[in-house]
């Protein structure tokens, strides 16, 4: 009996522990990306779309990365056209510094029907990013845009 009781105590008692033991090793949380994109936009011959992030909020070591894609108009149906993806490329991650700024120009290989996008990822929303067209004859801006960050952050 008393063995029997003295088995159900320490049974007890490793169940507790095992419930009160937490994991030792911390788990961070991965730092937060935000995302700000153009859209897909159409580029005539000697147009450019120059897209340009700047941090002069003072904040420290702002992450970013760029992504370009280009697409190419394939079959158009009842005035909808669809755009398939001819190109996308990926820039290694910067790191910039309070005050610096980053830019990517999508200058498109093929002429004829091209749509590019500019996607920047970074790890701060206060940062901020333009996208504009330029025509690469005169330098003249055609069109402008300031971005925003998406209010969510993406994996």
């Amino acid at each position: 009996m008393k063995r029997r009781i003295t088995l159900s105590i320490a049974l007890a008692l490793s169940v507790l522990v095992s419930l009160t033991i937490s994991d030792s090793t911390a788990k961070a949380e991965p730092p937060q990306r935000f995302r700000a994109q153009t859209g897909i936009v159409p580029l005539g011959r000697g147009q450019q779309l120059r897209v340009a992030i700047v941090d002069y909020i003072d904040e420290d070591d702002v992450g970013v990365t760029f992504r370009r894609t280009e697409y190419t108009q394939s079959v158009c149906s009842g005035g909808f056209c669809r755009l398939a993806v001819t190109s996308e490329t990926t820039s290694d991650p910067i790191m910039l510094m309070r005050g610096e700024a980053a830019s990517i120009v999508v200058n498109p290989t093929n002429r004829d029907n091209i749509y590019v996008s500019a996607v920047v990822l970074s790890n701060s929303r206060k940062a901020k990013v333009t996208a504009m067209v330029v025509d690469t004859s005169t330098q003249k801006v055609v069109a402008f845009a300031n971005t925003t960050f998406d209010d969510q952050a993406v994996q």
